[in-house]
C-alpha cells in the first residue's frame, strides 16, 4: 500500500500556517511598537495582536490559500492569499464596529500594517512557490504519476507534465485496453485492469483518468479500484478537450458535486474586489482627466455639428443590452442596433475624431459607466449588438464572452486585437484572449493589462 502524501507534506503546512500567524502578529506587534498609541490601551493592542496571529491562518484557510497550488498558476495562487487577507481585514473591521472598539485603535497604523502583511506574504509565497520549482526541477520533491486512457486529453496532460519540469511530476506511462505498447512516445504500462496493482506495487502518488464520458461503466471500475489505493486520483474526461471551458469549479447541489464548465470568476470575494476596484479607479481617473474630457468635449462640439458624445448600444453581463458612451467622432450618429464598424480612412471620421480613435481618448467618457456599473475597467471590449448577432452565429463560445461586465480595454487589446475587426480570424483571436482573460483573471493580471493600456495608447493605432 503507498503512502497517502509526501512525510513532510503535514509538517510543511503547519509550518506554513505557524509562519502565517507569526508573520501577521509579528508585523502588527513592530508597527504597534514603532507608533506612539494612547495611554492605557496597551492590553487592548495586546489582544488584537493575539487575535491577529491565531485569525491569520484561519482567513487563508477560509481562502483557500492553503490547498495543493502545485499543478495551479502563479496567479491562482497569489489571488487566493489575497483574498484570505481581505477577509481578514474585514473580519477585524466589522468585528471592532460590532464589539464598538474601533476607535481605541489607530486607523494609521492598522492600514500600515494591513498594507505590509499583505505584501510581504505575497512575496514570500511568490517566492517560496520559485524555490520549490527550482528544487523540482532539479529532481526533488518529485511526485510520480499515471494516465488512465489514450485520448487527446491524456496527450495534453503529457504535454503540460513534459513542459513544465517546476510542477516535480514524472509521468510514467498509461493504461489503456487498446493494444500497443507506446502511444505517443509514453509507454503503455498495461490495461485498466491493471492499473490498482501497479499504483500500489511502484507507490504511484498521482492517477489521471482521461477515459471518454461515454466510457461511464469503465470509469465506475476503474475510480472503485482506486480507492483500495491511497494514490491522489483526478478525473480530467475527454469533455474538456472541447476547448471552451471556463471555470473547472466545483460546487454541491444537496451533495452532489458538480463541474461549472462555464462560469464567471466574479462571485463571492472576488465579484467585491472586482467592483472595488473598479469603483476606486473610475473614481480617481475621472476626477484626474476631467479637465482633460472638458477640453475634449469642446473640441469635438467645435469641430462638427451634432452632440459631444455617441451613446450606443452593447452587449454587457449575461447578454443585456447597455448603453455605452463614448466622445462622438464621426459626422453620423448610428446609435441603434444597427452599426457599420469603422474601418482606416473612414470618411464619416472627422479630424479630431481619427485623433482621438489614435490615441483611444474617445473610450474616456466609459469610466462613466464603469462608476455607474454597467461595465469594468478591465473586461472584454462590448461590441455593437448588430456584431454580436453576426459572430455568435461564426464562433463557437462568442457569447461565453459575456459571462462578465464588458471593459474599457482587455486582455484581446494589449495582445494586438484593437480596432477593427473584419475578418471572422481577426474576430476570432479576440474571443480566444477574452476567453482566457476570464480563465485566469486576477487583479495583478487587471494592473498588468491597464499598465499595457497606457502604453499602447501612445504607440498603437485604434479605429
Amino acid at each position: 500500500m503507498n503512502r497517502i502524501d509526501n512525510p513532510y507534506q503535514h509538517l510543511a503546512l503547519s509550518a506554513l500556517q505557524v509562519g502565517d500567524a507569526v508573520l501577521a502578529g509579528g508585523l502588527f506587534y513592530a508597527f504597534w511598537k514603532m507608533h506612539v498609541i494612547p495611554v492605557g490601551t496597551e492590553m487592548e493592542y495586546q489582544v488584537l495582536t493575539l487575535l491577529i496571529a491565531f485569525a491569520a491562518p484561519a482567513s487563508m484557510s477560509l481562502s483557500g490559500a492553503y490547498r495543493r497550488w502545485r499543478t495551479s498558476s502563479v496567479f491562482a495562487e497569489l489571488r487566493s492569499v489575497a483574498t484570505g487577507c481581505i477577509i481578514l481585514f474585514i473580519g477585524l473591521a466589522v468585528a471592532g464596529a460590532l464589539l464598538k472598539v474601533n476607535q481605541i485603535y489607530s486607523r494609521v497604523l492598522f492600514g500600515e500594517w494591513f498594507l505590509t502583511w499583505s505584501a510581504t506574504l505575497l512575496l514570500a509565497r511568490a517566492l517560496v512557490r520559485n524555490v520549490l520549482r527550482v528544487v523540482r526541477k532539479r529532481g526533488g520533491n518529485i511526485r510520480k504519476a499515471v494516465v488512465v486512457g489514450a485520448g487527446n486529453t491524456s496527450k495534453r496532460i503529457a504535454e503540460a507534465i513534459a513542459n513544465e519540469p517546476g510542477l516535480g511530476i514524472r509521468l510514467l506511462g498509461l493504461f489503456d485496453d487498446s493494444k500497443g505498447g507506446q502511444q505517443d512516445a509514453l509507454p503503455v504500462l498495461g490495461t485498466t485492469k491493471e492499473v490498482l496493482e501497479y499504483v500500489n506495487r511502484e507507490k504511484v502518488d498521482i492517477v489521471y483518468i482521461s477515459l471518454p464520458m461515454r466510457k461511464e461503466a469503465k470509469i465506475r471500475r476503474v475510480v472503485g479500484a482506486l480507492s483500495d489505493s491511497t494514490a491522489s486520483v483526478y478525473i480530467a474526461p475527454d469533455m474538456f478537450s472541447y476547448g471552451l471551458l471556463l471555470s473547472g469549479q466545483t460546487d454541491y447541489l444537496g451533495g452532489t458535486p458538480t463541474i461549472a464548465l462555464w462560469e464567471s470568476p466574479f462571485h463571492g470575494v472576488s465579484s467585491i474586489i472586482k467592483r472595488l476596484s473598479d469603483i476606486v479607479l473610475s473614481s480617481v481617473i475621472l476626477f484626474l482627466i476631467s479637465p482633460l474630457m472638458l477640453a475634449i468635449a469642446l473640441a469635438v462640439k467645435l469641430s462638427s455639428k451634432g452632440p459631444v458624445f455617441f451613446v450606443q448600444w452593447r452587449y454587457g453581463l449575461n447578454g443585456e443590452p447597455i448603453r455605452v458612451f463614448k466622445f462622438r467622432t464621426m459626422r453620423v450618429m448610428e446609435d441603434g442596433y444597427e452599426f457599420v464598424q469603422a474601418v482606416r480612412d473612414d470618411p464619416r471620421v472627422t479630424r479630431v475624431g481619427a485623433f482621438l480613435r489614435k490615441t483611444s481618448l474617445d473610450e474616456l467618457p466609459q469610466f462613466i459607466n464603469v462608476l455607474l456599473g454597467t461595465m469594468s475597467v478591465v473586461g472584454p471590449r462590448p461590441h455593437a449588438v448588430s456584431m454580436n448577432e453576426e459572430y455568435r452565429k461564426l464562433i463557437a463560445g462568442y457569447m461565453l464572452r459575456h459571462k462578465i461586465k464588458p471593459g474599457i480595454t482587455g486582455l484581446a487589446q494589449v495582445n494586438g486585437y484593437r480596432g477593427e475587426t473584419d475578418t471572422v480570424d481577426k474576430m476570432e483571436g479576440r474571443v480566444r484572449f477574452d476567453l482566457e482573460y476570464i480563465r485566469k483573471w486576477s487583479l495583478l493580471l487587471d494592473l498588468i493589462i491597464i499598465g499595457k493600456t497606457i502604453k499602447h495608447c501612445v504607440t498603437a493605432d485604434a479605429y
